[in-house]
């Protein structure tokens, strides 16, 4: 066997969907340390991607089964050769806890694609199966952490210049798709505040310092008190026979009353966007207050203006690079990461909590002993939505 400096992480991946394309380009294409030994989607079409975009020798598998069959996994631990190291995760949400749980338990590493499941027993039973194998690193997705402007947001309050801070706002939108994949799509995601909005509660809980992961050096020993939500759905009012919407709005308060409100969207015109403001006692600071897509600037007969990201892909298309890489370094070097799977799991009971607020219309208030959120009488279970207005309705 290679030399720890010398060896490379062999890593398969689970899911060749929209996400999973990238994942598969970037761990092949942009991370020197590992070695994509196969991917795994039942997808007719996948073979035909992979040979046209990777490789013509790079195996193509129908199952997870398959995969575990093909490759022998980790003893104890610790990487032989020729064994399978980490997999990627990018399926349909509905079947992430599942995989993840598997892969941990063969001793296999895991970065696991946002949310962790569509719903907290998933996130949980993650959560246990990480506990019972310390030696498997499980990652979850959180891709704005490797982006290079929200760390360097992240830098500057971490080294006191903004102060303390005590609200952070932001806003994450997708241009909209008249095609309205994301309807049916409702009922496998979870809801916009859980697969959307997952990342601004999770940008907000590192800039206030509730994460538990290394380099947070103002931590905070505050906790979620109570949130609540309006949603609404401006194009699509279908989203609420699933107790979803189109656009909705989050507030959440600590403990220590300091605050973090986001609004999130499926139908802007304009192309994606995602900003954030964190305001701290000595100043604040924004991130990609103008949605732009490059530096380039327009002066034509429509005035002065600038071309916007048409998605999340290009926004964010080397932290995605940086997320691959960083995660790989974790698993052979023992690196430490940006994010922990906590603080997946914490993100994901606030998101949890505001779809609780969004379909009973109700503050909802945190066990201050387990952090979970504490369900409206009547609500658990439930996907009528009735709280959530549409375009249709009347006030």
């Amino acid at each position: 066997m290679a030399p720890a400096s010398q060896r490379k992480l062999r890593v398969a991946l689970i899911g060749c969907g929209r996400q999973g394309k990238v994942h598969a380009l970037n761990f092949a294409m942009s991370t020197p340390r590992c070695d994509v030994v196969a991917i795994v989607d039942p997808a007719p079409t996948t073979a035909d991607w992979v040979r046209t975009n990777i490789s013509p020798d790079l195996p193509v598998l129908r199952t997870p089964e398959d995969l575990y069959a093909r490759y022998p996994c980790p003893v104890g631990g610790k990487p032989s050769s020729g064994a399978l190291d980490a997999v990627v995760i990018s399926t349909e949400t509905a079947f992430h806890a599942t995989l993840a749980c598997d892969a941990i338990g063969r001793g296999v590493h895991v970065l696991l694609e946002k949310p962790i499941s569509i719903d907290a027993a998933g996130d949980e039973q993650v959560l246990a199966a990480s506990k019972a194998r310390p030696d498997v690193r499980v990652v979850v997705a959180l891709s704005r952490r490797f982006d290079a402007s929200y760390r360097a947001a992240f830098d500057r309050l971490q080294s006191g210049e903004l102060g303390e801070a005590f609200l952070v706002k932001s806003a994450t939108v997708d241009q909209y798709d008249e095609s309205g994949w994301f309807v049916p799509y409702s009922l496998k995601s979870g809801g916009i505040f859980i697969d959307c909005g997952i990342h601004d509660i999770d940008i907000a809980r590192w800039m206030l310092g509730l994460s538990d992961a290394q380099g947070v050096r103002q931590r905070s020993s505050a906790r979620v008190k109570r949130c609540f939500a309006i949603g609404y759905n401006a194009l699509h009012p279908e989203l609420g026979r699933y107790g979803d919407a189109d656009n909705a709005t989050g507030v959440v308060q600590l403990t220590d009353g300091r605050s973090f409100t986001f609004n999130l969207g499926r139908t802007a015109i304009h192309g994606h966007e995602c900003s954030c403001e964190i305001i701290g006692t000595k100043g604040r600071v924004f991130v990609n207050q103008n949605p732009a897509m490059n530096r380039v600037q327009i002066l034509d007969g429509h005035g002065v203006r600038t071309e916007s990201t048409p998605t999340y892909f290009e926004r964010f298309e080397q932290a995605f690079v940086t997320e691959a890489r960083e995660f790989v370094a974790g698993c052979l070097d023992g690196a430490d990461m940006c994010v922990t799977l906590n603080d997946a799991v914490e993100a994901a009971r606030i998101a949890t909590g505001l779809t609780y607020a969004v379909r009973s219309g109700e503050i909802v208030d945190f066990d201050q002993k387990t952090g979970k959120p504490i369900p409206p009488r009547g609500l658990v279970g439930s996907t009528a939505g009735t709280a959530i207005v549409d375009s249709q309705s009347k006030l």
